[in-house]
Formats: C-alpha cells, sequence, structure tokens
C-alpha cells in the first residue's frame, strides 16, 4: 500500500505539481544568477556602430558588467476593468514575490536596469519575469524624490499560458523613487482570449 501511495504522489496531481514548482524554481534560480554570472567575468562582444541593437548590447553589457545591485520585492496587482467583483475576489492580488537585478545611472540621472524575480500570479501560480528596462528621472526635489517613467522588454512564462513556455513581453514602467527606495508600477493591457480585463502590477526595489 506505501508504495501504491508513493505512485500516486508522483505520478498524480500533486506530482504534476511538485514537478512543475521545481522546473520553475529552476528557471528562476537561473534567471536570479544571470547578472552574476555576466559580472563574473563573462565577455559579451557588441557590434561597433549607431544602430539600436549595438547600442542596446552596449548598455546592457554596461550594466551587467559595471552595475550596482538591486534588491526587489513584489507586490500589488490591482484587476481594473473587465472583471466582475466575484472574479476579483477569487483571482489572487497579494502577488507576492521578490528577486535582484542590477541597475546603471547615467550622467543625467537616467538608469538602465537588468532585473529577475519570481511572483504569484492571479492564480496563485510561480511567475518568473526577467529583462531589461530603461527609465527617465525628474531631477530629485524634497532631499532625494524623483518620478520616472520608460518601458522594459524581457520575457515571462505562466501555467495558463502554453504551460510555461518562456513568452516575450513589452510593456511601460512608471517609478517613484526616495534615494535608494522604488515603488515601481506597470500596466498590463487586457489580450483578447487570455484573462478578463486590464491589470496594474506593483512592486518595489531598493539600489545598493
Amino acid at each position: 500500500m506505501q508504495m501504491h501511495r508513493s505512485e500516486a504522489t508522483t505520478t498524480g496531481p500533486a506530482g504534476r505539481r511538485l514537478r512543475t514548482a521545481a522546473w520553475v524554481c529552476a528557471c528562476a534560480f537561473g534567471l536570479l544568477v544571470t547578472p552574476l554570472q555576466a559580472s563574473a567575468g563573462a565577455v559579451v562582444s557588441c557590434t561597433p556602430g549607431d544602430d539600436v541593437l549595438s547600442d542596446a548590447c552596449r548598455r546592457v553589457d554596461r550594466v551587467a558588467q559595471h552595475g550596482s545591485w538591486d534588491l526587489y520585492l513584489t507586490g500589488y496587482a490591482w484587476h481594473i476593468d473587465g472583471y466582475s467583483a466575484e472574479q476579483r475576489h477569487a483571482l489572487n492580488a497579494k502577488s507576492w514575490g521578490g528577486g535582484a537585478g542590477k541597475h546603471w545611472t547615467d550622467a543625467n540621472g537616467n538608469e538602465d536596469i537588468l532585473f529577475a524575480f519570481v511572483f504569484l500570479d492571479s492564480h496563485v501560480r510561480p511567475e518568473p519575469i526577467a529583462g531589461y528596462a530603461r527609465v527617465w528621472f525628474t531631477s530629485p526635489v524634497m532631499g532625494g524624490l524623483s518620478v520616472g517613467g520608460g518601458w522594459f522588454a524581457g520575457f515571462t512564462a505562466r501555467k495558463d499560458v502554453l504551460s510555461y513556455i518562456p513568452l516575450p513581453i513589452a510593456l511601460p514602467i512608471a517609478s517613484v523613487r526616495y534615494r535608494n527606495a522604488s515603488v515601481m508600477g506597470t500596466f498590463i493591457p487586457h489580450v483578447p482570449g487570455s484573462g478578463h480585463g486590464d491589470i496594474a502590477f506593483f512592486w518595489t526595489r531598493y539600489e545598493f
């Protein structure tokens, strides 16, 4: 009987959930250590030139090699419109999670950012996300308060969308920063065939 219970645990729904969670955690760990591996001596050869791809390559390499570390903690997901009261009650808004990244601040106070973190999605399943962001900030006031806006591009993966096959993503980003601490957010528009409405997603960042 013990063997039958063990087999059921590893082959049934619980076993599939465990294997999925382990796979997601392994992928997330790989995403999180990428900046560390890059800064430890990986050599990136960017093509000389002023084209968009060459410039992007140089920016990413500069952040990875010379950027300062960041800590990320998520977060909150606001299901805005297109959702009924019952759907909002059933969906998870507490998108707890965290991760790490690096940033480089230029002479104008704007930032290039590499990031990777994992959070709980609307169905309480782990969702990893990693990518590059460019954020422009206003001049600091009141001892270090500034607001910023920009965009980010990268990859995410969800259980309910192609069963964790990585998906490209590009979204706007906004930030309110006081010295080294920031509250950041993005707007995720409704995609036909996936979900019911728009979502605003928020997280925090601390710059070391």
